[in-house]
């Protein structure tokens, strides 16, 4: 072999040596475990709206060849929704899972990271929707059931907790509601309704009087308080003159908000970037429950599930 094609070989060698510093990958990798909780990090700040997802378990993983440092590794994770709404900004390890009695959601997502000294998330794209009914009443027959969010009797619930709320908080501001994001239904002593919805901060004082408050303004969104909030109202059938309702909001701080703390105290809204780097697609509820495994060549694939919830398909 002359001394040129010599050099030329390991000069390739070297370049494809710089171009994968890692070696081929598992599913149960550490570095894969890691990059895997990363990732769904990055996705879960990337988002505006809907619920932190938890993963749950990593199904595939791939490993493309880069220039440079680093590698570049396409991943399908198994997720599931979070009692957490997007706008707390926590991370996804400290929210508890939805269980049977929440109505849980389930999907996967398909996500392209590099990784070098960190992850950096390229794209994401999500699928994701509720478990079947039908699931839900053969395992927990008692469990509340979903209602539609446009329900008159939801929007009742809606506005009797979100006044309530308005009357009872120390805030100064009066709170206007901005989306009603879940609604159940369970039968107790009586129909019990169950709404999950997030509010933000308005223009109009609580001190104000003769005020009409359906008109109050929102306030700037970068630097107005914003909150998810939790309620209930339930009629007993030997008490139909009486409302029971209850609510729940944690309220988060904006990162330029000075004065009042938040009643949840460390959380605070980040500005929104300009573009996001991928999107969560809700689809409708299937009639069946569907697996999201995906065949795989790839070592160790799937990894361990992390949720052993009976509603979730092997």
């Amino acid at each position: 072999m002359s001394p040129l094609i010599l050099l030329a070989v390991v000069c390739l060698c070297l370049q494809s040596a710089i171009a994968s510093p890692l070696p081929k990958t598992g599913c149960q990798d550490p570095e894969t475990v890691r990059t895997a909780e990363e990732a769904l990090d990055h996705i879960n700040a990337d988002r505006h709206e809907g619920y932190i997802l938890s993963l749950s378990q990593i199904l595939d993983v791939y490993q493309e060849p880069k220039e440079g440092d680093g590698a570049l590794l396409n991943l399908t994770v198994e997720v599931v929704e979070t009692k957490c709404h997007v706008i707390s900004r926590k991370k996804w390890k400290s929210c508890e899972v939805k269980d049977m009695s929440d109505v849980p959601v389930t999907g996967k997502c398909d996500v392209s990271v590099s990784v070098q000294k960190n992850v950096e998330l390229n794209s994401y794209t999500c699928t994701i929707q509720k478990v079947p009914a039908t699931v839900i009443v053969n395992i927990c027959p008692d469990c509340p059931t979903e209602e539609r969010l446009d329900d008159p009797i939801i929007m009742e619930t809606t506005n009797l907790s979100l006044q309530k709320y308005n009357k009872e908080s120390s805030f100064s501001k009066h709170f206007a509601l901005l989306n009603v994001t879940g609604a159940s239904m369970q039968w107790v002593v009586g129909p019990a309704y169950f709404v999950e919805y997030t509010i933000q901060e308005t223009d109009c004082a609580k001190d104000q009087t003769d005020v009409d408050f359906t008109q109050c303004k929102l306030l700037n969104s970068e630097s107005a308080r914003k909150g998810y909030c939790t309620g209930s109202h339930l009629t007993i059938d030997d008490e139909p003159e009486k409302q029971h309702v209850t609510v729940k909001c944690e309220i988060y701080e904006p990162e330029n908000a000075t004065g009042e703390k938040s009643a949840a105290a460390g959380n605070k809204l980040s500005q929104k970037p300009v573009n996001s780097r991928g999107k969560v697609l809700v689809l409708p509820s299937p009639s069946v429950l569907v697996s999201h495994r995906t065949s795989s060549t790839t070592r160790n694939c799937p990894g361990p599930r992390r949720v052993p919830f009976e509603w979730l398909k092997p």
